[in-house]
């Protein structure tokens, strides 16, 4: 047998650099209104069209609809209620980072699903290593990191290959204390709850928008009836008490709802039920503080002339052709986008009548009312869409999973689970908040009428006198609530075996799907990419030796790259272990944490962020990339940057898009913007692999679709 093209970790490295752009590359694909329409099964597509989204297509009918409840939803949820969704999102054109300046809510979430599906992807298509079973009675300690480590290799091995998942059921059944299970399992977990730490510090912490999602995520907290709805769960009879939630989330509330119940007309779609009320309220919350902070522009010293704002909000509402030809003027030319909108305006006006400040001004209008169209659009589709297609979607799911409720509400204290939920969300509001030195809140997320109205007070706040939530803090958050779902899980497999064993099956069927089908034996490169090895290897083989020879040096260093993520992840989880960091709390608040938690992933979640496109931030430069400009979010002044930032760094003085962070972005050190940096650059670098051999992998992927029935 001649030699393979590549070497073991230059397949491992193509492998990863092919699932991770073919991912994300899908997911950006429904911001199109027509990427469902060639999805796939459970979505029609027309006889002949190949699909666009064969990975995430594949995930969907593998993983998704086979979970028990869901897998009970007739054909038409899928078609008339989740397509239309999906499309009318689409048709929405939401805001694009490279208009605001900033990389937008919207990119944050698209890369981070991709970031954590990318791991599905390659072990759905690639299996888990068998490599060698764990020695027998091999014993584990969970304050030492390469234990845990081992721990959760060996755990995953049991899991897919051996009977560890039959053996958790069992466990889980007869008690709800960690303690009781081995070894492994509690170094596994122990595993699991420090990446977990890590990944909601990153989101409420390390993240440009996290304190703006902070404060989303209390607005919504605050408005839930959780008194309400746990009085509806306490009902003993489970149909009496589905027919209680359902009206109470979904019941719609108008005059039109009265006058349709006493009989006077008959138009089910008109209102809003409590959880669109509840969307809608948020959203207009937020629209409410863009629309303030639009007028202050307007309103401020030096400001552009009023046709300079009529330019903006008119192209703001114009086409989706306008929209792609003043972005692709912009990149093409190394233009502002504010300069380009000018200058195609009816009549069209001249951007070098603006200065630098002007220009700002300009720029952040822009973004603003961007946000605000957006909100507006969101609003549209999930509160105000007639027909009501998200209402009549959550009434099918309800249906599909009632069996699946009933079960859960005769096994488990419902109430009380919603309880433990409530005190979790707001302990990690606290948690997440930055605190002053005497130990109190910052209070990010009060608000008087609006979600903004504190503003002013926050960024008085100084940031050397100031304490960033550290790592530690949401490992403790967790150490303090796993129990509660350590609880929730035996009951139900001790109450109701019955559907415990509905999710045996299905996590059993799952797994199935991560098992590497070659024998190590059999193919010395099994383990470079699993089964995906030899397809890999003949795809390369198609190239010319001279582009052979080019994109093996760029795999070559993207392997050491993502040898250097893992073992960077590997010392960072050994610094929040323990036996390295005290879990005491009468820790003193001062004291220095860590601020960079494991995970591999956030590397790659990163790198898409930090390779983005931006406007440029004059009227004449360079297009920018995410990593220059991350520090500026989304929902701008309601981030961590803007809550700890000193009030003499005020915002229009500041706002240097060149520099592009501040001095506490995220945590504001500079390991944070040399990653951020470094992973920006390694994305462009394995892009050209990418480019190479995308036509012949996506065929690859192609062929791998889901045919339904």
């Amino acid at each position: 047998m001649s030699d393979p093209a590549l070497t073991r970790a230059q397949t491992h490295a193509l492998f990863d650099v092919l699932i991770h752009h073919q991912l994300y590359s899908e997911i950006e694909a429904f911001k199109y209104p027509n990427a469902i329409e060639q999805y796939g099964f459970p979505f029609h597509k027309a006889d002949g069209v190949q699909t666009t989204s064969p990975l995430l297509q594949n995930m969907l009918n593998k993983f998704v609809m086979r979970l028990p409840g869901l897998k009970n939803v007739g054909q038409d949820f899928w078609q008339d209620k989740v397509r239309v969704l999906v499309q009318k999102l689409g048709d929405a054109e939401l805001s694009e980072s490279y208009d605001k300046g900033s990389v937008g809510a919207r990119k944050a979430l698209a890369t981070a699903m991709s970031s954590l599906l990318e791991y599905v992807a390659r072990g759905m298509l690639g299996g888990y290593p068998a490599g060698e079973r764990r020695e027998e009675g091999k014993e584990y300690d969970a304050s030492k990191s390469e234990d845990v480590h081992q721990a959760w290799d060996d755990g995953m091995r049991e899991l897919i290959y051996g009977g560890l998942l039959d053996e958790l059921f069992d466990k889980v059944a007869q008690s709800g204390k960690l303690e009781q299970h081995s070894s492994m399992v509690q170094a596994a977990h122990e595993y699991l709850l420090l990446n977990l730490a890590s990944f909601l510090h990153h989101v409420f912490v390390m993240s440009p928008d996290g304190q703006y999602l902070l404060r989303l995520l209390e607005n919504v907290h605050r408005l839930i009836p959780y008194m309400m709805i746990r009085q509806t769960l306490r009902v003993g009879n489970a149909a009496t008490m589905i027919n209680g939630m359902v009206r109470l989330i979904l019941a719609k509330l108008s005059v039109t709802a009265v006058t349709n119940w006493i009989g006077l007309t008959n138009n089910t779609n008109d209102g809003m039920n409590l959880m669109q009320q509840i969307m809608s309220t948020v959203m207009a919350w937020d629209t409410s503080e863009f629309q303030k902070r639009a007028q202050k522009l307007e309103n401020c010293k030096d400001s552009p002339k009023k046709g300079v704002f009529k330019a903006i909000k008119t192209h703001i509402y114009s086409s989706k052709d306008k929209h792609d030809a003043a972005r692709n003027i912009s990149l093409a030319e190394s233009k502002s986008i504010i300069g380009v909108i000018l200058e195609t305006s009816d009549p069209p006006m001249d951007p070098a009548a603006l200065s630098d400040h002007q220009h700002t001004v300009a720029l952040e209008y822009y973004s603003n009312y961007l946000s605000i169209r957006d909100r507006e659009e969101l609003t549209k589709i999930l509160c105000k869409l007639q027909p009501d297609v998200l209402t009549s979607a959550m009434k099918d799911l309800v249906a599909a999973f009632d069996p699946i409720i009933r079960a859960v509400h005769k096994a488990v204290d419902l109430s009380d689970t919603l309880y433990d939920a409530e005190v979790f969300l707001t302990d990690l509001i606290k948690v997440s908040k930055p605190k002053k030195p005497s130990g109190t809140s910052s209070k990010p997320g009060s608000r008087g009428s609006s979600p903004g109205s504190s503003h002013a007070a926050h960024n008085a706040d100084s940031a050397s006198t100031t304490h960033v939530p550290t790592v530690e803090d949401y490992v403790q958050l967790l150490r303090k609530h796993m129990p509660s779902a350590h609880k929730f899980l035996h009951q139900v497999c001790k109450n109701d075996p019955d559907l415990a064993n509905q999710y045996r099956e299905y996590s059993h069927a799952v797994l199935a799907e991560f098992r590497v089908n070659t024998s190590p034996s059999e193919e010395p490169t099994a383990h470079g990419a699993g089964n995906m090895t030899l397809p890999l290897q003949s795809l390369f083989s198609t190239l010319s030796t001279e582009k052979q020879d080019e994109l093996k040096k760029l795999l070559d260093h993207h392997e050491k790259h993502l040898q250097s993520l893992k073992k960077t992840s590997q010392l960072r989880l050994q610094t929040v272990m323990p036996s390295h960091a005290s879990t005491s709390s009468s820790k003193p608040k001062s004291a220095t944490g860590t601020t960079h938690g494991p995970g591999m992933y956030l590397s790659r979640w990163n790198s898409l962020l930090d390779s983005c496109y931006i406007t440029p931030a004059a009227l004449h430069g360079h297009v920018r990339r995410g990593w220059e400009v991350k520090g500026e979010p989304d929902m701008k002044g309601m981030n961590t940057s803007a809550v700890l930032n000193n009030a003499s760094n005020t915002r229009m003085g500041s706002r240097d898009r060149n520099r592009g962070v501040s001095a506490t972005d995220g945590t504001g050190d500079a390991v944070e913007r040399r990653e951020r940096k470094r992973d920006g650059l390694e994305e462009d670098r394995v892009r050209e692999v990418w480019k190479g051999m995308e036509m012949g992998w996506v065929g690859v992927c192609r062929g791998l679709e889901v045919m339904g029935d």
